[in-house]
């Protein structure tokens, strides 16, 4: 599978336009914020931008402060967030509640949409980065197979990942193998390894050019940098990783949990 360009739709939703209006009704800008909810929820977690603050004050005939509480509203709701210069967007409900512990493709289908991965990178017999061994305090003695993707959400790229395989769980590993589909999959149905748990440091940070231009936002927007350690039943350290998760329309549920 591959992540394609992230654009939104631009098919806009068409308002209920009952009046925002009335002897004891509610405040307008809650009004407005209700009708723009449901909205919404009838595109069925459609990923799209929302019409500007002015078109938005002239289709609903109030001014652009009562449509800014509407929207700023929503967005402490986490229906909508915003991006500086380029206005409001939906937050994908299928994008909440990924774990970043179990395998993305798994979960990503169970909550209803369509995993992504564009392999950017494979490199073998590699050492494990001293900010890996620093992060998660770990030895990191052997060598690795490096493997560096780009997830995707129904399209749209989510995290930058790069993973460090131990070689030696991992004989005769070619880069066609993780092409596409699971790698939690792949280990298990080529090498017998079944990830069972995961221990991971979460750190908020700025996107670096490179990362900026996989997850198409702006260089240094903020991101989150998820360093995870995953091992199987025995304790045999079977992958490390950092994922760089992109800081908005996204999820993230911060959990341990067994795989």
């Amino acid at each position: 599978m591959t992540a394609t360009t992230d654009r939104p739709s631009s098919t806009e939703p068409k308002w209920d336009k009952r009046p925002v209006r009335g002897p004891g009704a509610a405040a307008i800008y809650l009004q407005v914020a209700e009708i723009l909810s449901e909205a919404i929820k009838a595109r069925q977690g459609a990923y799209f931008a929302l019409p500007s603050e002015g078109d938005l004050s002239r289709e609903f005939g109030v001014s652009r402060v009562t449509i800014r509480q509407a929207l700023k509203l929503l967005e402490m709701r986490g229906a909508i967030y915003s991006e500086q210069g380029r206005g409001y967007f939906t937050t994908t409900s299928r994008m909440k509640g990924v774990s970043g512990f179990h395998s993305f493709t798994s979960e990503v289908r169970r909550l209803g949409g369509t995993p992504g991965a564009t392999l950017i990178g494979f490199v073998a017999d590699v050492s494990l980065p001293e900010a890996f061994c620093n992060h998660l305090q770990v030895a990191g003695t052997g060598r690795f197979i490096l493997l560096r993707r780009v997830r995707s959400i129904d399209g749209r790229p989510i995290a930058v990942e790069e993973a460090y395989l131990p070689m030696v769980l991992y004989p005769d590993a070619t880069k066609e193998m993780f092409e596409d589909g699971s790698l939690y999959d792949r280990m298990t149905r080529l090498w017998g390894i079944v990830p069972a748990w995961a221990d991971a440091l979460f750190e908020s940070i700025g996107a670096t050019m490179e990362e900026a231009g996989h997850l198409q936002i702006a260089p240094d927007a903020p991101v989150l940098a998820v360093w995870r350690v995953t091992a199987t039943d025995t304790d045999q350290v079977c992958e490390y990783v950092r994922s760089i998760y992109r800081g908005d329309g996204f999820m993230l549920n911060i959990n341990r949990y067994r795989l």
